[in-house]
């Protein structure tokens, strides 16, 4: 029986794909203390994040990930579907803040969902000054998806709703 080089080459491949769907997936199950120390650093890192003495333009936008597939939703609305939309309006609206004065964390929930991968979502009550010297309250709930590029967590997707109290 002779082969010809494209049906040597077809069953190459076919065995190729099929090992190589066989193969075991990567696992995202965690022990307890791995899962506590993801839950730790993700938790800082909000921490940090929702501090009134450094939150500002830099903080906000370096919190996010430049990346494809980053949204963000608030207030039962899709706001932005990308990193250069969210980047345009932080600066504008940054234009219009002197400064947090209050920013408190009421309660806060990391939940680990693989070493590179959590979610968290935290209620606070916050106060900022307007340029104009104006002070507004800006309570709310934020929930974010963060994932881990190297050694920082980013937020990719996070969704935020404003509360009246």
């Amino acid at each position: 029986m002779k082969m010809n080089g494209f049906t040597l080459l077809t069953g190459l491949f076919l065995i190729v794909l099929i090992f190589g769907s066989c193969r075991p997936q990567v696992s995202c199950e965690l022990t307890a203390v791995e899962k506590k120390a993801v839950s730790k650093e993700v938790e800082t890192v909000v921490r940090n994040f929702l501090d009134a003495k450094t939150l500002g333009y830099q903080t906000e936008i370096g919190m996010r990930a430049n990346t494809e597939g980053y949204v963000m939703g608030g207030d039962g609305k899709i706001k932005f579907t990308n990193y250069a939309d969210l980047d345009q309006y932080l600066k504008k609206a940054f234009t219009g803040i002197q400064k947090y004065t209050e920013l408190e964390i009421l309660s806060l929930y990391p939940y680990v969902l693989c070493r590179d991968a959590a979610a968290c979502t935290t209620l606070f009550k916050g106060k900022w000054l307007t340029a104009s010297g104006d002070t507004v309250v800006s309570n709310g709930c934020w929930t974010a998806v963060f994932k881990k590029f190297g050694n920082e967590w980013k937020v990719v997707q996070e969704n935020a709703t404003h509360t009246k109290d």
